[in-house]
């Protein structure tokens, strides 16, 4: 290309290159040089993700990204690698961040809300459960050591009862989701997308307690909590602090607001949809999936800083891990509070 004015000649161009180099500073240049290494679940956030991903938004934003898909139950292999060095964001249980803080497993830091799955816990019954108290005794399952787990101690307390109370059934959300069908376990907490098959499959199955009842009737009123959230090591953000602000912002004021528009959503579900049934051997229907979806809470950026500034936040967090420790889970505790980081959004 050649060029007409000495405005362009090759030493002004030199000059100018150099003088806007110098302009921005060197932290910026190597985030914007270096993506971010995000690791993805074939779920409804990375499907939002990828969605927001291939339209460009992240990378128009300013955040660059490569992705790693972790399959089955990803969170502990997604901390596992963040611990190696070789991730750096990604979402995940509040859980799966909790057990690793308080484990001080690594030195973890919750940055934002991905979506509140809470809408869609349920304790799901067979037709011969009158209630809650008629579980005494009886075969009840939730994945140990997970949220499930977790609501499932919880909606005992509320009627009284702790987990000594049931024969409780350590299976993982697959096996325990079958058993129940089976007939061979009296009740479960499923998986999001389980608990809406399973009362497809089983249409005598009973809600014996969903997170709405937790505010409701005798006992504690308090709220059930437990979103997932945008998790970082401190180095990663330390690191890429601009890129992955970037990123939260895209997330949560384009992506977001594209899933919950009406004239959009649909056109966002059927992407999220193809995306979570991608290599799947038995697809989830679209049906499902705009029920997982508009049950969901997905916040935008506003209502994500309200949330995450609310005590009721860091409170949920920490009666977590107190859950954990009495249950023998957790060793030692540690304060959530500090693990919180504001100003990113």
């Amino acid at each position: 290309m050649t060029h007409k004015s000495n405005l362009y000649s090759p030493g002004r161009r030199q000059f100018l290159a150099a003088a806007a180099t110098l302009a921005i500073p060197t932290i910026v240049r190597a985030q914007a040089a270096k993506p971010i290494e995000l690791g993805l679940i074939r779920n409804p956030v990375s499907g939002l993700i990828e969605v927001a991903s291939k339209k460009g938004w992240f990378r128009e934003a300013g955040a660059a990204i490569n992705t790693t898909l972790f399959t089955g139950a990803a969170g502990p292999k997604i901390i596992q690698a963040m611990g190696g060095g070789s991730l750096g964001l990604s979402s995940v249980s509040a859980t799966a961040a909790i057990l690793a803080l308080a484990g001080e497993a690594i030195p973890l830091r919750i940055l934002s809300i991905s979506t509140d799955p809470v809408p869609l816990f349920m304790l799901l019954g067979g037709p011969s459960v009158a209630n809650v108290p008629s579980l005494a005794g009886k075969r009840v399952s939730a994945p140990q050591g997970t949220g499930l787990q977790y609501f499932l101690a919880r909606v005992l307390a509320k009627h009284g009862m702790t987990m000594k109370d049931i024969e409780y059934v350590n299976l993982p959300a697959g096996d325990a989701q079958a058993a129940f069908l089976a007939g061979r376990i009296d009740a479960v907490v499923p998986a999001l997308i389980g608990a809406l098959m399973i009362q497809r499959i089983k249409p005598d199955t009973r809600r014996l307690f969903v997170h709405t009842d937790f505010t409701k009737g005798a006992g504690l009123t308090k709220p059930f909590i437990n979103y997932d959230v945008f998790v970082a090591p401190q180095g990663a953000l330390d690191a890429q602090r601009a890129a992955m602000v970037a990123f939260l912002g895209a997330y949560h004021d384009r992506a977001v607001p594209y899933l919950r528009d009406p004239v959009t959503t649909e056109e966002a579900i059927r992407e999220i949809n193809a995306y979570v049934n991608t290599e799947q051997r038995t697809p989830t229907d679209i049906a499902i999936m705009r029920e997982l979806m508009t049950a969901s809470g997905f916040f935008d950026r506003p209502q994500t800083k309200a949330l995450m500034s609310d005590a009721d936040f860091v409170e949920g967090l920490e009666d977590q891990v107190k859950f954990f420790m009495d249950s023998g889970q957790l060793k030692s505790s540690a304060s959530m509070k500090p693990a919180v980081v504001s100003g990113l959004l």
